[in-house]
Protein backbone atom coordinates (compact mmCIF):
# COMPACT_ATOMS: atom_id res chain seq x y z
CA UNK A 1 0.00 0.00 0.00
CA UNK A 2 1.38 3.27 -1.64
CA UNK A 3 0.99 5.79 1.74
CA UNK A 4 1.91 9.63 1.14
CA UNK A 5 0.81 12.50 3.20
CA UNK A 6 -1.91 14.71 1.73
CA UNK A 7 -1.90 18.83 2.64
CA UNK A 8 -3.01 18.44 6.01
CA UNK A 9 -0.30 15.69 6.76
CA UNK A 10 -2.78 12.74 7.27
CA UNK A 11 -1.02 9.43 5.49
CA UNK A 12 -3.28 8.97 1.82
CA UNK A 13 -3.33 5.88 0.02
CA UNK A 14 -5.33 4.93 -3.00
CA UNK A 15 -8.78 4.74 -2.48
CA UNK A 16 -10.13 1.65 -2.86
CA UNK A 17 -12.91 0.02 -5.34
CA UNK A 18 -15.21 -1.54 -2.36
CA UNK A 19 -16.46 0.47 0.72
CA UNK A 20 -17.02 -2.73 2.97
CA UNK A 21 -13.65 -4.45 1.71
CA UNK A 22 -12.15 -0.54 3.08
CA UNK A 23 -14.07 -1.56 6.65
CA UNK A 24 -13.10 -4.63 6.69
CA UNK A 25 -9.00 -3.76 6.46
CA UNK A 26 -9.71 -1.51 9.13
CA UNK A 27 -11.61 -4.65 11.58
CA UNK A 28 -8.74 -6.77 10.88
CA UNK A 29 -6.12 -3.63 11.82
CA UNK A 30 -7.71 -3.45 14.96
CA UNK A 31 -7.82 -7.08 15.67
CA UNK A 32 -4.79 -7.75 14.81
CA UNK A 33 -3.76 -4.84 17.45
CA UNK A 34 -2.31 -5.22 20.70
CA UNK A 35 -4.19 -5.54 23.33
CA UNK A 36 -3.37 -3.50 26.43
CA UNK A 37 -3.11 -6.15 29.50
CA UNK A 38 -6.13 -5.68 32.14
CA UNK A 39 -8.25 -3.26 30.01
CA UNK A 40 -10.19 -3.83 26.75
CA UNK A 41 -8.03 -1.71 25.37
CA UNK A 42 -6.36 -2.05 21.54
CA UNK A 43 -3.55 -0.83 20.40
CA UNK A 44 -3.32 -0.28 16.80
CA UNK A 45 -1.02 1.28 13.71
CA UNK A 46 -2.08 5.08 13.85
CA UNK A 47 -0.87 5.36 9.87
CA UNK A 48 -2.59 2.08 8.68
CA UNK A 49 -5.83 3.69 10.35
CA UNK A 50 -5.71 6.74 9.14
CA UNK A 51 -4.95 6.14 5.65
CA UNK A 52 -8.12 3.22 6.12
CA UNK A 53 -10.49 6.23 7.42
CA UNK A 54 -8.70 8.80 4.65
CA UNK A 55 -10.13 5.96 2.09
CA UNK A 56 -13.72 5.50 4.11
CA UNK A 57 -14.02 9.06 3.48
CA UNK A 58 -12.92 9.28 -0.54
CA UNK A 59 -15.24 6.42 -0.88
CA UNK A 60 -18.38 7.50 0.70
CA UNK A 61 -18.45 10.57 -1.79
CA UNK A 62 -18.34 7.93 -4.89
CA UNK A 63 -21.50 6.45 -3.94
CA UNK A 64 -23.81 9.39 -3.32
CA UNK A 65 -22.23 10.82 -6.69
CA UNK A 66 -23.54 7.05 -8.37
CA UNK A 67 -26.99 7.76 -6.75
CA UNK A 68 -26.73 11.49 -7.57
CA UNK A 69 -25.75 10.37 -11.24
CA UNK A 70 -28.80 7.93 -11.65
CA UNK A 71 -31.04 10.45 -10.47
CA UNK A 72 -29.87 12.52 -13.22
CA UNK A 73 -30.14 10.01 -15.86
CA UNK A 74 -33.69 9.49 -14.26
CA UNK A 75 -34.72 13.06 -14.91
CA UNK A 76 -33.28 12.84 -18.45
CA UNK A 77 -35.30 9.79 -19.40
CA UNK A 78 -38.17 11.96 -17.86
CA UNK A 79 -37.70 14.78 -20.57
CA UNK A 80 -36.90 12.92 -23.70
CA UNK A 81 -40.34 11.16 -23.18
CA UNK A 82 -41.46 14.35 -22.80
CA UNK A 83 -40.08 15.86 -25.62
CA UNK A 84 -41.39 12.80 -27.71
CA UNK A 85 -44.57 12.93 -26.45
CA UNK A 86 -44.63 16.41 -27.67
CA UNK A 87 -43.12 15.73 -31.06
CA UNK A 88 -46.28 12.90 -31.64
CA UNK A 89 -48.59 15.36 -30.65
CA UNK A 90 -47.43 18.58 -32.33
CA UNK A 91 -47.13 16.15 -35.74
CA UNK A 92 -50.85 14.85 -35.02
CA UNK A 93 -52.17 18.32 -35.06
CA UNK A 94 -50.22 19.60 -38.27
CA UNK A 95 -51.60 16.58 -39.54
CA UNK A 96 -55.17 17.19 -38.47
CA UNK A 97 -55.17 20.46 -39.77
CA UNK A 98 -53.98 19.70 -43.35
CA UNK A 99 -56.63 17.20 -44.02
CA UNK A 100 -59.42 19.62 -42.48
CA UNK A 101 -61.17 19.69 -45.37
CA UNK A 102 -64.95 18.11 -44.40
CA UNK A 103 -65.95 17.32 -40.97
CA UNK A 104 -65.69 13.92 -41.33
CA UNK A 105 -62.43 13.93 -41.54
CA UNK A 106 -61.87 16.42 -39.29
CA UNK A 107 -63.29 14.55 -36.67
CA UNK A 108 -61.05 11.29 -37.84
CA UNK A 109 -58.13 13.74 -37.36
CA UNK A 110 -58.79 14.32 -33.74
CA UNK A 111 -59.67 11.19 -32.85
CA UNK A 112 -56.25 9.86 -34.56
CA UNK A 113 -54.62 13.06 -33.03
CA UNK A 114 -56.27 12.14 -29.36
CA UNK A 115 -55.04 8.63 -29.88
CA UNK A 116 -51.29 9.32 -30.50
CA UNK A 117 -51.10 11.76 -27.79
CA UNK A 118 -52.89 9.41 -25.30
CA UNK A 119 -49.98 6.56 -26.21
CA UNK A 120 -47.88 8.95 -25.85
CA UNK A 121 -48.49 10.34 -22.64
CA UNK A 122 -48.96 6.42 -21.40
CA UNK A 123 -45.53 5.64 -23.04
CA UNK A 124 -44.03 8.53 -20.86
CA UNK A 125 -45.90 7.59 -17.73
CA UNK A 126 -43.97 3.95 -18.11
CA UNK A 127 -41.26 4.68 -18.83
CA UNK A 128 -41.17 6.94 -16.02
CA UNK A 129 -42.64 4.04 -14.05
CA UNK A 130 -39.31 2.01 -14.76
CA UNK A 131 -36.94 4.31 -14.27
CA UNK A 132 -38.06 5.02 -10.93
CA UNK A 133 -38.37 1.44 -9.97
CA UNK A 134 -34.86 1.68 -10.86
CA UNK A 135 -33.88 4.65 -9.10
CA UNK A 136 -35.39 2.98 -6.09
CA UNK A 137 -33.63 0.13 -6.24
CA UNK A 138 -30.08 1.44 -7.10
CA UNK A 139 -30.85 3.72 -3.66
CA UNK A 140 -32.00 1.16 -1.23
CA UNK A 141 -28.53 -0.55 -2.61
CA UNK A 142 -26.47 2.19 -1.62
CA UNK A 143 -28.45 3.13 1.81
CA UNK A 144 -28.15 -0.67 2.50
CA UNK A 145 -24.13 -0.03 1.58
CA UNK A 146 -24.67 2.76 3.83
CA UNK A 147 -26.04 1.72 6.46
CA UNK A 148 -23.71 -1.30 6.71
CA UNK A 149 -20.13 0.66 6.45
CA UNK A 150 -22.03 3.05 9.50
CA UNK A 151 -22.54 -0.20 11.34
CA UNK A 152 -19.11 -1.32 10.65
CA UNK A 153 -17.86 1.71 11.58
CA UNK A 154 -19.59 2.22 14.89
CA UNK A 155 -18.39 -1.36 15.38
CA UNK A 156 -14.94 -0.61 14.61
CA UNK A 157 -14.96 2.87 16.98
CA UNK A 158 -16.87 0.64 19.86
CA UNK A 159 -13.99 -1.81 19.79
CA UNK A 160 -11.12 1.08 19.83
CA UNK A 161 -12.89 2.60 22.74
CA UNK A 162 -13.13 -0.13 25.05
Amino acid sequence: MAIVDDARGYPVAEPAADLNELIERLEEVITRGSRVPLTNRVMVEETEVLVLLEQIRRSLPRELRQARRVLQERQKIILDAQMEAQKILSTAQERAQYIMSEQGIVNEAKARCEEMLRQAKDQAKRAKGEVDLYAIDLLSRVEEVLQESLNRIQHVKDQVSR
